[in-house]
């Protein structure tokens, strides 16, 4: 009978040590373990609007299709900016002849303003030796200063004829460029994405048209417990299992250095707003750490941004 009761003792306390130790194991595996299941893959987005307003008169690309960077996606109407070049195609060349018709003015200006020079000369020496009359040597005066005046006002318009040539090749490389934005090419090689624009549709300038997703650019992001910060680093290697069963590893590249704290909005004058209540059991916050994931995976092209992982780092014994 005494054996009985000292086996059934000793088995319940195995079972109580038993529970413990596996209690214990439990609150260091969810509460200092560097692991989560809040973790999401993501990957750079890019969004393509139009620089020129138009209707779409082709569109290249399918949803979900992939392109590669240089590709062209859509082209907007592009006649009504052919016009546009062609019209200040024209303007360059008025310019350009304004411009012509007033250099050979100011050379004709500088051959009178020349042979006005020698008459007047000419007629100031006869009028000191009492040739000629002093009448005489100041009309040959005055029809100089006329010609230097003629001189610098042609000269002032060719200032002028030279400014509307720049003006008008700044206008043709304007309308080229418009021109050239008329058709959309991607600027990446990736995926695109949501597409809603249709061929027809009339896009806005500034409006957005299509979406890519970077195929370069994924990345693992894991929210982490502050708790378990201490026991990360950057360079430390992890392991990532998809929620549809994929496995793979990576490196963590970054911990970001700031969250936003609902806690701290500003109140009058910016001084600080502070809840008067106080929650005595707090939550750990989370916070974002970057993972690169290895370039050797396989599976890249078939990642799907959005998509739930969990991720377990590996333990740094230089660290720990």
């Amino acid at each position: 009978m005494n054996l009985k009761r000292t086996v059934s003792q000793l088995v319940t306390l195995a079972v109580v040590g038993l529970a413990l130790l596996l209690g214990w194991f439990a609150w260091e595996y969810y509460t200092r373990s560097p692991w989560t299941r809040d973790a999401r893959v993501r990957a750079d987005v890019v969004t393509l609007s139009a620089d020129v307003a138009g209707r779409i008169v082709k569109l290249n690309v399918q949803d979900n299709q992939y392109v590669d960077k240089g590709q062209l996606l859509l082209e907007i109407d592009p006649s009504r900016y052919a016009l546009a070049v062609d019209h200040a195609s024209r303007s360059v060349e008025v310019a350009k002849a304004s411009l012509g018709q007033s250099q050979a003015t100011i050379v004709a200006s500088q051959a009178l303003l020349k042979q006005r020079q020698s008459e007047e000369i000419r007629r100031r020496t006869l009028k000191e030796r009492s040739a000629i009359s002093g009448e005489e040597w100041e009309k040959a005066n005055t029809e100089m200063s006329v010609a230097q005046a003629d001189l610098l006002r042609n000269q002032a318009n060719l200032g002028f004829a030279q400014a509307n040539v720049q003006l008008a090749i700044a206008a043709l490389a304007e309308a080229e460029h418009d021109l050239e934005r008329t058709r959309v090419e991607s600027p990446i090689s990736g995926y695109v994405t949501n597409l809603l624009t249709r061929q027809g549709d009339y896009a806005i300038a500034g409006s957005p048209l299509v979406a890519l997703v970077d195929s370069k650019s994924f990345y693992i992001s894991g929210y982490f417990e502050e708790t378990k910060l201490p026991r990360i680093g950057e360079g430390d290697r992890v392991d990532i299992e998809l929620m549809s069963g994929e496995k793979f590893s990576g490196t963590v590249q970054s911990i970001a250095f700031a969250i936003a704290d609902r806690e701290n909005l500003p109140g009058g004058r910016l001084l600080a707003n502070i809840n008067p209540s106080y929650t005595w059991v707090k939550l750990a916050q989370r916070v974002p750490v970057r993972i690169k994931i290895d370039a050797d995976y396989p599976g890249k092209d078939k990642l799907r941004a959005g998509t739930t992982a969990t991720v377990t780092v590996q333990e740094n014994q230089e660290r720990h």
